[in-house]
């Protein structure tokens, strides 16, 4: 059975907010970090605690990388994904998330998917808060993901 998660993104959300949402939902912070480490990735570490803003109380979850990011295209991503033992499914999803993003980069930059530099969408931080994010609505079971 497959469930349907859904986002009230009154004011936005980053990858950061998505990984928080996901432990909130009931994934724990050591199993997300586990599927993590299935990624060809190192020089990063993710942190998870409760905060408190505005009299809400959410998990706030940051990535803190370490070094310099490596100037990245969409294949040098789409590589890192391939090369992982994350379930099938999560890197076929993980690689179409990055091509639309590099969609997105190659229109603004009036450059092609191939050619465009993705900068801070292909730094450590964004792969593990976009792989993270798949791997963590696999592990709820959520088939479908909706965003106000």
């Amino acid at each position: 059975m497959s469930r349907t998660a859904y986002l009230d993104c009154f004011s936005g959300i980053s990858g950061d907010m998505l990984l928080g949402a996901v432990i909130d939902a009931g994934i724990p912070a050591d199993d997300l970090r586990a599927e993590l480490k299935r990624l060809p990735l190192d020089g990063y570490e993710l942190t998870a605690g409760r905060v408190k803003r505005a009299g809400i109380a959410a998990t706030y979850v940051t990535v803190a990388v370490h070094g310099d990011p490596a100037p990245r295209r969409i294949a040098d991503v789409v590589q890192i994904i391939e090369a992982s033992t994350l379930p099938a499914g999560d890197r076929e999803q993980g690689a179409a998330v990055f091509q639309r993003l590099a969609e997105a980069e190659a229109a603004v930059h009036g450059e092609t998917v191939e050619a465009v530099h993705l900068h801070d969408v292909g730094a450590v931080d964004a792969i593990v808060d976009v792989m993270g994010a798949v791997a963590g609505l696999r592990m709820l079971g959520a088939g479908r993901l909706y965003c106000s």
